[in-house]
């Protein structure tokens, strides 16, 4: 008899990356899949890649003696989560009002399929029962080609009626236009730039490399960036008595370069700051466990 897992999926705009997880939070080894998807496609190439995806999983669980008997999407908005349908016009414009629930149901059978939020699979995925144990009010930070934002109180996510998160940044008034633009990939892409105008501006993974090796301009840009990241969460993090503040996305995972930085900014708060234990697997673990 197979036994049962669920269909764990992170739902970006350059391609789909899933997981099989086994009751009790375990990836089945050897389980991920990454199947390529232009969120600017049309709705039947958008639509390919997710059967694809269901299709490949499907497979990949009858090899390995599981049953997938769920399915769980972490996905950003903005989202109907509860319908399953995407919202978003700046992404996955083709599909937009289309229920995305079918293309799994299709291939998979009717299981149930679920959506999420992708900082709330992240925060959800991230924190650990000690974690639960010492801190009522945790918070997650997702910095990368966006910034992202959940919170979780008392173990229970905190939720907008959308099922989005109940308290966003992104979007938040800072300086000449709004956090996101200070922090996140574009953020220290642009600061490095006008430093060094007359250079093709490398990735945010390069730039990171050089602040390493000693660029003190490139480490700079960092720095900002974490000054600037306090200022952002300060009154949040003051208001909602947030004890704990985990890191994630890709930026997160060069955070030595601005976390002394993010910590200046916050004088006379007691919050815990620090990178999530596995960055790349927390949303999956937190779709699977939604």
């Amino acid at each position: 008899m197979s036994e049962p897992c669920v269909l764990a999926v992170d739902a970006g705009g350059t391609s789909l990356k899933a997981a099989l997880v086994q009751p009790g939070g375990r990836i089945v080894p050897d389980s991920f899949l990454q199947v390529p998807v232009d969120s600017r496609g049309s709705a039947e190439e958008i639509a390919g890649a997710y059967s694809a995806l269901a299709r490949d999983a499907g497979k990949l669980a009858g090899k390995l003696g599981l049953e997938i008997v769920r399915a769980s999407v972490c996905i950003p908005g903005p989202f109907d989560y509860a319908g399953g349908v995407s919202l978003m016009k700046h992404k996955y414009q083709s599909v937009f009002g289309v229920p995305l629930r079918p293309w799994f149901i299709k291939t998979l059978g009717n299981i149930p399929v679920t959506f999420l939020h992708d900082s709330t699979a992240f925060l959800l995925g991230a924190v650990k029962a000690e974690e639960l144990a010492r801190h009522r009010r945790i918070c997650g930070v997702i910095i990368g080609t966006g910034l992202g934002f959940a919170s979780m109180y008392d173990g229970q996510m905190n939720l907008n009626p959308q099922g989005g998160p109940g308290i966003s940044i992104f979007a938040r008034p800072f300086g000449e236009g709004t956090a996101e633009d200070y922090v996140s990939r574009r953020a220290i892409e642009r600061a490095y730039s006008r430093k060094h105008p007359q250079r093709a501006v490398p990735s945010v993974k390069d730039i990171a490399g050089l602040a390493m090796a000693g660029d003190p301009v490139a480490a700079d840009c960092f720095k900002d960036m974490g000054r600037r990241l306090g200022q952002v969460l300060r009154d949040i993090i003051e208001k909602e008595q947030f004890t704990l503040v985990l890191l994630g996305g890709a930026i997160s995972k060069s955070s030595e370069l601005f976390i002394p930085q993010l910590r200046d900014a916050l004088p006379g708060l007691n919050a815990e700051i620090r990178p999530a234990g596995d960055i790349d697997l927390a949303p999956l673990l937190g779709a699977a466990k939604s």
